[in-house]
Order: C-alpha cells, then sequence, then structure tokens
C-alpha cells in the first residue's frame, strides 16, 4: 500500500519528500526538513486488521516548513474518508464536521 502511495503522489508532487512507515522500518532514512513532506501510515490498526476487527485505517499527512498542513485518513472496511486541510475545515466522506468544543478539563 505505501508503495503505491507513494509512487501515485510522486507523479503529481516530483519534488516532495516522503517518510512512510514501511519504508523507515526497511532502514529508509528521510531528513525531516522544511520542504513539503507526506507521511504514511499505510496500515495503522495491524493487529485489528490481522484479526479480521474494522479498526484499522490508511493515514496520510502533508507537511510543510513541519507544519501538517493536510491529514486524510481512510477506513477501507467501513469506507470511511476523513480528511482536513488547515484553515479550510475537517470532513468526513466529504460533508463538514466539528469538534465538540470540549477540552481535556
Amino acid at each position: 500500500v505505501e508503495e503505491i502511495l507513494i509512487k501515485k503522489l510522486q507523479e503529481k508532487f516530483p519534488t516532495h519528500k516522503f517518510i512512510g512507515e514501511e519504508s523507515s522500518a526497511a532502514g529508509v532514512k528521510t531528513i525531516f526538513e522544511n520542504d513539503p513532506t507526506w507521511i504514511i501510515d499505510p496500515i495503522d490498526g495491524t493487529t485489528n486488521f490481522v484479526h479480521g476487527f474494522p479498526f484499522v485505517a490508511i493515514s496520510i499527512a502533508l507537511a510543510i516548513n513541519k507544519q501538517v498542513v493536510i491529514g486524510v485518513i481512510y477506513n477501507p472496511i467501513l469506507d470511511l474518508l476523513y480528511s482536513a486541510v488547515h484553515g479550510k475545515g475537517a470532513f468526513r466522506n466529504g460533508r463538514p464536521i466539528k469538534s465538540s468544543g470540549q477540552t481535556g478539563k
């Protein structure tokens, strides 16, 4: 999954860098600098996936100047797509969502 995502993103953004869970585990080193960098976790919740629990996701983020500006989380089992763009809001399957406003107090 990670290879496919990186390949597709490289086609559209050839100058961007990539940090992936699988490639990092394989020893590929990427220095996290100010360059546009995609951060990819191809299967978040591997244990759940292996046991057939539907709580898994593909997580992707774009950081520019070390600040995350785009985040996307997709649960392929439940077909739920969450996305957020800095300054534009957050969405579930394309529909706006908002936080409850509660704090940790």
